[in-house]
């Protein structure tokens, strides 16, 4: 089957399960939600459900083929972590780019076959682009959070992919993260800077396209560094939460990026860029980047490794993207790649790859202030203490960073576990004061932990002082 064949029969699927789920709808006397699925996809009266189909009928053969075959009911749906009605679907708008149209073939009676296909939702809105200005679809949008909307899940990604790359997209999609990580900018402290850069390279140009043109195109790539524990893949998995519904994010390792087979991690690298642009705009983040972009001058450097840092130069900052900064700004400026990167180990990375980072963004131990917030944050019964307690506790963290704070606030919670556990297995009566977490546990687990990364925070602020970004308030 040729290549235009299989676009023509994938139209035509997705056309006719429309037509299932409308004509299911009416059988059920859903007539309401049979209109707003007519009036969202632009269903005409030139087609209708045969006789002898329906979504019903369809579902009993599946349960029927799927029992002969594996000797069980198949499983259709599954629990989720959420309880209630489904959250209200906004309709969100493609970010792909147009693909160019099917040639016209008349049929004998000069009817064109297609006609009924690419009317069908505008392609399924699956395969239809945005338009040159989405602003145009944006009107009636109430959503309070990042307008610009993008449907990660509408398209298989391999369906517009040639047969020898279809393998390495859905390897590389493996990468992409779908499910909402329950973080939000409000749970981390101390990170009032680092947060502020992501908003402005990420969150700001959605909101106001408008404004980010020319000159002052949003930041392309950003490298976090710090100390182990600081928070900078914490401020990763936030930025992935705050922009689940607008933007595609991949969290991707070395060990999606390299292969044993000669030439296949520089494909690998590229077909991620190009999964990165079909689903514009989109993140790319890579954790530990020390481990894909060490230096290229080193003795043991092997010819496979250079290739690939080589291929990932000229993506990040390629003859493409060097035309994107200096022309006008149009629509395809939207479909943009935006690259995360966090590392303990700035100064072993390639001096090429820092040059392509427009920020450096170091991610330091928190100060007093914010020890003091992010204690208050994890055990809130502490804001009722003393000040002067509390003042203590954040004196006996002092070189501390975020995760080793929250290890500590964990061990004292295990403390007061511990003793509601003796308790119930003694079955004896407590007064009602010690259910709650006493200032000596909190003072005692902090006791317990040393700080760790003193000397390695030291040695990421004198790189930083040379090479990093200085963020000013």
């Amino acid at each position: 089957m040729s290549f235009e064949q299989d676009r023509r029969s994938i139209y035509e699927r997705r056309r006719n399960i429309l037509y299932l789920v409308a004509n299911y709808l009416s059988t059920m006397g859903l007539h309401q939600t049979r209109q707003a699925l007519v009036d969202e996809t632009n269903l005409t009266s030139e087609y209708e459900v045969c006789d002898n189909i329906d979504l019903d009928t369809i579902y009993q053969d599946f349960c029927s083929y799927f029992l002969l075959k594996f000797g069980k009911q198949p499983r259709i749906v599954k629990r989720t972590e959420s309880i209630g009605p489904l959250p209200t679907a906004h309709r969100k708008l493609s970010g792909a780019r147009r693909k160019p149209p099917l040639p016209a073939v008349p049929k004998p009676d000069g009817k064109d076959p297609l006609n009924s296909i690419t009317n069908v939702g505008d392609e399924m809105q699956a395969l239809r682009i945005t338009a040159a200005n989405p602003a145009e679809h944006l009107e009636g949008h109430t959503s309070p959070a990042v307008p610009y909307a993008n449907p990660k899940l509408l398209v298989r990604l391999q369906d517009h992919f040639t047969s020898e790359w279809k393998d390495l997209a859905e390897e590389v999609c493996r990468d992409l993260i779908r499910r909402d990580l329950r973080q939000r900018w409000s749970s981390i402290k101390g990170l009032a800077g680092p947060i502020k850069v992501l908003k402005e390279s990420v969150i700001a140009p959605l909101e106001h396209p408008e404004l980010f043109v020319g000159l002052a195109q949003p930041w392309r790539c950003v490298l976090l560094h710090g100390a182990p524990g600081t928070g900078k893949t914490l401020l990763a998995r936030t930025l992935c939460s705050e922009t689940r519904e607008s933007v595609t994010f991949f969290s991707t390792t070395a060990s999606t990026l390299i292969s044993k087979w000669r030439g296949e991690s520089e494909k690998l690298i590229r077909v991620l860029y190009e999964v990165a642009k079909f689903y514009a705009p989109s993140i790319i983040f890579i954790d530990e980047f020390d481990s894909l972009a060490s230096r290229r001058d080193t003795i043991r450097e092997h010819e496979a490794s250079k290739r690939f840092k080589n291929e990932f130069l000229s993506l990040i900052d390629g003859l493409e993207s060097a035309a994107n900064e200096t022309a006008a700004p149009t629509a395809h400026d939207r479909d943009r790649v935006f690259l995360l990167a966090s590392t303990n180990l700035p100064w072993e990375l390639d001096p090429a790859f820092l040059r392509r980072f427009e920020r450096k963004i170091l991610v330091d131990l928190p100060t007093a202030d914010g020890r003091k917030e992010l204690i208050e944050h994890l055990l809130p019964t502490v804001t009722a203490w003393p000040e002067q307690e509390i003042q203590q506790l954040v004196t006996l963290s002092e070189g501390w960073t975020g995760d080793e704070v929250r290890l500590a606030c964990k061990e004292a919670s295990m403390m007061l576990l511990r003793n509601r556990i003796n308790e119930r297995r003694s079955n004896t009566n407590r007064a009602a004061d010690q259910e709650e977490l006493q200032y000596s546990m909190l003072r005692k687990a902090f006791e317990q932990l040393r700080p760790g990364c003193v000397e390695l925070a030291q040695k990421h602020r004198d790189w930083n002082q040379r090479y990093g970004t200085q963020l000013v308030d």
